[in-house]
């Protein structure tokens, strides 16, 4: 019988512990031990890398959004037309995806970002006359990872590698586009349209 209430005493201490843990660690363990799906789930997840770009979604439209990492483990990336708010590296967030664009967040923290139609309705700026490519920029690969986006409405996610350089910038380019292999401390020279400085126009390896 001792031994009984000993058990139950040591079980009873083990779930008090469990129920004390704040959300946002659950929230991490929970996104981390499980297989991301997409569409109605949400998952919680903390922000380890994040970055400021210019994407379009139609030509010639461009509007903001964030790249991130999540649990330092995958990069997901969102339009920011409808959601207000900044958002930190360290910040916990809850998120859906597109179902047929897993790496486009669709609603964060009870936020709806909607299909990108507003992005061209809603955007101040208008392309005009400033499709100009930008003069070549030099620049040393950081590091690389690959997602899929979608640059109109219409059309499905195409596949993208994305290159941080060591000054801090975040570019993007079509993987159809770059026929050179590129690793962690290679040279490279670019150029982009000077209304969308995230999106690579050409690429090449020094």
């Amino acid at each position: 019988m001792l031994m009984k209430k000993l058990f139950i005493l040591v079980a009873a201490t083990v779930l008090l512990a469990a129920c004390e843990k704040d959300d946002s660690a659950v929230a991490e363990r929970f996104w981390s031990d499980t297989e991301m799906s997409t569409g109605a789930d949400s998952y919680g997840a903390k922000i380890t890398k994040l970055y400021s770009v210019v994407m379009r979604r139609e030509l010639p439209f461009p509007f903001k959004a964030y790249v991130m990492e999540l649990n330092g483990q995958r990069y997901f990336y969102m339009m920011r037309s409808r959601f207000n708010a900044d958002l930190h590296v360290g910040d916990y967030i809850s998120f859906q995806t597109f179902s047929f664009c897993p790496s486009e967040i669709s609603a964060i923290n009870g936020y709806d970002l909607g299909d990108g139609t507003n992005a061209v309705h809603n955007d101040e700026t208008s392309a005009g006359n400033y499709l100009v490519a930008s003069n070549p920029i030099e620049a040393t690969v950081k590091n690389m990872f690959a997602m899929k986006i979608r640059y109109t409405i219409a059309f499905w996610p195409i596949d993208t590698w994305f290159i941080e350089t060591t000054a801090g910038n975040l570019i993007y380019i079509k993987k159809s586009k770059l026929n050179i292999d590129l690793k962690p401390g290679d040279g490279i020279v670019y150029n982009v349209y000077t209304l969308f400085p995230n999106e690579v126009l050409a690429l090449k390896k020094l």
